[in-house]
């Protein structure tokens, strides 16, 4: 028995599950973009040791990564050790025992406050770390099949964030945080050199007065394309947490 989205296979299929209204081209549609989509929808993706897919008939290799916004104090992430500790509760009480290869879903709450939990600052650094750390490997992933284009599928588990307008702005007023578009994150996508990105962000949600609005839950980022004028600058020093 394991946490939900631990598994890289469980990744790739949570993409093939969603429609095409919940999926968007940044900045635009291109043909490794579409490739991309269907080889995660499709039923040719296997899986390798390094990196973790490859579409022969695609002529792709995967690579996934999780990332979330959890401050990590003194190296520890208390969402995480919370739920590894429900786990070990469920594991306990001999579920593992009734579905040893079920997957487990835990939406743990650590007691912390929202900007100790969940912090725009720990999620760029985080997002950064991870796939610069994948990143160095490109070379090797790339020598596995040569001619074949590599994509990396970031899970993204952290929330949506909105930037305050400040005491001065009227009511409410404030700034929704579109990921995608995001100049410092677009940086740390194109550092990677890659040649595209399914960004996938199953938690982030917009407040409005009808309620919940969904983000895309999954971004297809064709690199040879966003330009610098469709970037957008976000100030991390007024980037508050959806859940605040």
């Amino acid at each position: 028995m394991d946490l939900s989205y631990t598994k890289e296979r469980e990744i790739i299929d949570f993409v093939a599950k969603q429609d095409n209204p919940s999926v968007c081209f940044y900045p635009q549609e291109t043909e490794v973009g579409h490739r991309l989509l269907a080889s995660l929808r499709g039923k040719t993706l296997v899986a390798r040791e390094r990196p973790d897919f490859e579409d022969i008939e695609g002529r792709l290799l995967i690579e996934v990564m999780r990332v979330d916004d959890h401050p990590r104090r003194s190296g520890k992430d208390a969402t995480r050790a919370k739920e590894s500790a429900i786990l070990r509760e469920i594991e306990a009480a001999g579920f593992a025992d009734l579905a040893p290869d079920a997957s487990v879903t835990v939406i743990a709450n650590t007691g912390l406050p929202t900007a100790d939990d969940h912090s725009f600052r720990a999620y760029k650094h985080h997002f950064s770390k991870v796939v610069r750390n994948h990143a160095e490997k490109r070379d090797a992933y790339r020598a596995e099949r040569p001619g074949f284009d590599l994509a990396f599928v970031i899970f993204d588990e952290s929330t949506a964030y909105f930037e305050s307008m400040g005491a001065f702005a009227k009511d409410g007023l404030s700034r929704p945080h579109f990921h995608f578009a995001d100049r410092d994150f677009v940086a740390i996508l194109k550092d990677a050199r890659v040649d595209c990105f399914a960004w996938v962000t199953p938690y982030k949600y917009l407040m409005a007065a009808e309620g919940k609005v969904p983000l895309p839950r999954v971004a297809i980022i064709d690199l040879d394309r966003p330009s610098r004028e469709e970037h957008q600058h976000y100030d991390p020093r007024r980037m508050q947490s959806g859940e605040a």
